[in-house]
């Protein structure tokens, strides 16, 4: 337990108990809908999630819990630093049961239960039209919470501020304005370079599952990840859930043409497991446990697939266990083929396999449809059409179906709006990070060696261990010494790339 010495703080701490008892409740149920769920059983869930969302609401809402956070906001007295972190963090998360009406929070949880179940059968089916009427309504219930919550200039900064505190379209068209012409221009040059179509030898070969999902689980415990406390499973979309301090769990997906995708998954869902594995024992079951925001959460996932699995040493030292595990496909090839595959630039239609030139500029994509669609300047029916056109604009590319367009992405299905943008931001955090790092400690040396113990360690001590007690601006100034800065990420692509196509 925290050192909490005010008594509002404790009588606050006290009730947030059931609330996230029965939050972790949700993220089961959540995880079981992604992972385990019998083909029929959908609309029981959907019910499920429905009522333990009105137990958590009815939680929010007691009259006793609301006053007494109510007037722990607005005294004026001192608060410690850890104190002043819990009224701070339940004072945002407060907002929505407070401000939204309590059957739109019931009605969201069930409609994108449902929606969930929705886009997998359409994606199966490459059919946008069988997802359109859960989509609309998805939209229009996102709609109605940004009214509710409040905005000054854009609905859409309501539900970015969900995501990341303080977030709005205005602060995200700013970083994109900076980061498209710089992306698109040395898109370019990348591709007028010499060594740009060449092929690095590697051939479709058939890669068995179970070998995969031991090579991942190879580099996550190597990376740090504490399988006791954790697990890995299957699902169509790559994603980690925490149930709390010591279940952290991930799931990954395989295809027996391909064992990058996987090995970069697991260091993907790894990089958010591995934050919430770090995470104070002492802030479980308080408002200080989890990630301050999704984008310092992406900089975790974004570090470890990255800059520590998109580096020529961790390529060298996996190159050995990949020629154990896949002997007869990959013996022939050395880690200069496997790096050459690794951080391959080649625009494609897909947003997670992108490439690290490409990836800001899917993004950018989403951003700009779902502020068109919280907006109303876009009709979601016209979606695979306008959706089409920004592929050919940022990319050069036009999806030929919906499975690899319009539907390819999960979060829409969740509700998710706002969320997109924050991959972009953990891209400039993650960068950011590295160059602090960079400081103190030989990374490429260590990834060489497949020593990832000071890696882990310095982010434990600068970032992990303090859970949600800095807020994201407050945490970069902490551990950087100044505010987000898309510097350092364009100057980590350039760098990197200018190398490895000899521009």
């Amino acid at each position: 337990m925290l050192g909490i010495k005010n008594k509002k703080v404790k009588e606050l701490l006290n009730s947030y108990k059931e609330i996230s008892v029965l939050q972790k409740t949700l993220a089961l149920l959540s995880w079981d809908l992604n992972v385990n769920l019998p083909a029929s059983a959908g609309e029981e869930r959907a019910l499920q999630i429905a009522y333990i969302t009105k137990l958590l609401t009815d939680r929010w809402l007691n009259g006793k819990f609301r006053d007494v956070l109510d007037r722990a906001v607005n005294k004026k007295e001192k608060f410690t630093q850890e104190e002043k972190a819990v009224i701070r963090n339940l004072k945002q998360a407060g907002k929505y049961y407070f401000k939204v009406p309590k059957e739109i929070i019931t009605e969201f949880a069930e409609t994108t239960s449902r929606s969930f179940l929705a886009w997998q059968e359409a994606k199966l089916n490459n059919n946008f039209g069988d997802f359109l009427p859960h989509l609309k309504k998805v939209i229009r219930l996102n709609q109605i919470i940004a009214q509710h919550l409040g905005y000054e200039d854009n609905p859409y900064d309501a539900l970015l501020d969900m995501y990341e505190p303080g977030l709005t379209t205005s602060k995200m068209k700013r970083i994109f304005s900076l980061l498209k012409p710089e992306l698109l221009e040395l898109l370019e040059r990348i591709k007028k370079s010499k060594t740009y179509k060449q092929k690095d030898g590697l051939k479709q070969e058939d890669y068995p599952v179970d070998d995969q999902k031991q090579l991942a689980l190879f580099i996550l415990r190597r990376i740090g990840y504490d399988m006791n406390s954790g697990r890995m499973d299957v699902s169509s979309h790559p994603f980690t859930e925490s149930l709390g301090r010591f279940d952290v769990r991930i799931t990954n997906r395989y295809s027996t043409s391909d064992f990058i995708e996987s090995m970069m998954v697991a260091l993907h869902e790894g990089g958010h497991a591995l934050y919430e594995q770090g995470i104070k024992k002492e802030y479980s079951q308080t408002p200080l446990e989890g990630g301050v925001s999704l984008g310092v959460h992406e900089s975790q996932s974004r570090f470890w697939e990255n800059q520590i699995g998109r580096s020529y040493e961790f390529i060298r030292f996996v190159t050995p266990i990949l020629h154990a595990f896949y002997p007869q496909q990959l013996m022939d090839f050395g880690s200069e083929t496997f790096f050459k595959r690794v951080v391959r630039v080649r625009p494609g239609l897909i947003r997670t396999q992108a490439d690290e030139i490409t990836y800001n500029l899917h993004i950018a994509i989403r951003f700009e449809l779902e502020d068109g669609l919280i907006n109303e300047r876009i009709d979601p029916e016209d979606l695979p059409n306008i959706w089409n056109k920004l592929m050919k604009k940022y990319l050069g590319v036009v999806p030929t179906s919906d499975s690899e367009g319009v539907l390819q992405d999960v979060h829409w299905s969740y509700g998710s709006f706002g969320y997109f943008p924050t991959y972009t931001l953990g891209n400039l955090y993650a960068a950011q990070f590295a160059n602090s790092i960079r400081r103190e400690i030989d990374i490429e040396k260590l990834c060489e060696k497949g020593d990832f113990g000071p890696i882990l360690s310095w982010l434990r001590t600068n970032i992990h261990q303090h859970g949600s007690l800095y807020w994201p601006d407050e945490l970069v100034r902490k551990v950087t010494g100044e505010q987000l800065n898309a510097k350092y990420f364009l100057a980590y692509v350039k760098e990197k790339y200018k190398r490895v196509y000899s521009l």
